[in-house]
């Protein structure tokens, strides 16, 4: 299985929502399938999180503004962390990658 790497560009690359995944919440988490695939995903309460942030598409840098206004967690912290499930989202294809408009 190939390991997906966030791409950074000197243009930004906005962060969204395949709109082919479906969603729902369960119990305060997000609960995913992609049909591609064929894959169901249960998201923890911080993945939840940068899933309902991505109702539009986003920037990491917003996204991880956003988070650490959300959660006490140090800058670097929050930076790894969002960065390898963000990157783990584009993989196996539940988030994907645009340029801005």
């Amino acid at each position: 299985m190939k390991r997906f790497q966030l791409q950074h560009h000197q243009n930004v690359m906005m962060i969204i929502r395949n709109p082919q995944v479906c969603a729902a919440e369960l119990d305060g988490e997000i609960c995913l399938f992609e049909p591609v695939q064929a894959e169901y995903f249960n998201l923890n309460s911080t993945g939840s999180a940068i899933w309902n942030l991505l109702e539009q598409p986003a920037e990491v840098e917003q996204l991880l503004t956003a988070l650490e206004t959300l959660y006490d967690v140090d800058s670097s912290t929050c930076r790894q962390e969002t960065e390898a499930f963000i990157a783990e989202a584009l993989e196996r294809g539940m988030l994907q990658e645009q340029p801005p408009a």
